[in-house]
């Protein structure tokens, strides 16, 4: 009796050990995301605070009629933001910011005149612009006037992208033209 109580305890011990069969419990749900949007605007804020500490050139561009200036600032050798800021007469001129990830632009923050930006021209002059990319494609890109968000067309943000490519390319060839200078 004594050898068939030992039996089934240590059977008892055995099956205790292995979950006597049952699933293992789920792990804990992982934290929900932070919204892409926000993650974006986020790295974005992020390499704005810090672009006092990196190294920056600047240069002119007059493109199609468009007179800008603007400064690019690296980190190391990368391009992680652009600053432009193009005239529009009579008016302050437009800014725009241009964040960028391994050469690639991610975030957006610009502005337009109010009477391009359609309907009545409200009581602000501009109207803020924001657009997030994930590589060639636009996640999220909207116009903000007095009434809410208005989605940009497929056109625009178009030119978002190419006057994007334009600058940044026009900031590396000005930061490889320090690194050749004596």
């Amino acid at each position: 009796m004594r050898v068939q109580r030992r039996t089934i305890v240590l059977w008892s011990l055995a099956l205790a050990a292995v979950g006597c069969g049952r699933e293992p419990p789920a792990p804990a749900a992982a934290p929900a995301a932070p919204p892409a949007a926000a993650n974006a605007a986020a790295r974005a804020a992020a390499i704005r605070g810090r672009s006092a500490t990196l190294l920056s050139v600047t240069g002119h561009r007059d493109t199609q009629g468009i007179d800008a200036t603007w400064r690019g600032y690296f980190d190391g050798n990368e391009l992680v933001l652009l600053e432009e800021r193009r005239a529009d007469p009579p008016r302050p001129p437009l800014e725009n910011r241009y964040f960028y990830e391994h050469g690639t632009l991610f975030y957006f923050l610009g502005e337009q005149p109010a009477e391009r930006a359609g309907g009545a021209a409200g009581p602000a002059p501009r109207a803020p612009l924001r657009a997030e990319f994930d590589g060639l494609r636009a996640v999220a890109a909207v116009r903000i006037e007095h009434y809410g968000e208005v989605r940009l067309t497929p056109a625009e943000i178009a030119t978002i992208q190419k006057r994007a490519a334009e600058l940044a390319s026009a900031a590396r060839d000005e930061q490889s033209a320090l690194k050749v200078a004596p």
